[in-house]
């Protein structure tokens, strides 16, 4: 596994995290845990985005200066 896909991985590993609280919440009945797996669900999506946009302009920079 390369850096690019390291990076993202870790990212969805907090998705998965967050459905996990999520479920984990509803199935056991404890309502307060509902919004934070709500909330580290979003917070992994979003930084899923952002460091995949990132990584992709770097790759675009990178391809850019080599020499052919």
């Amino acid at each position: 596994m390369n850096d690019r896909q390291k990076v993202l991985f870790r990212q969805l590993q907090l998705m998965i995290l967050g459905l996990v609280i999520l479920a984990g919440g509803i199935l056991a009945d404890h309502p307060p845990f509902i919004p934070i797996g709500i909330l580290v669900l979003i917070f992994g999506l979003f930084r899923f985005f952002v460091l995949k946009k990132m990584v992709d302009h770097i790759d675009q920079d990178d391809s850019k200066g080599k020499p052919e």
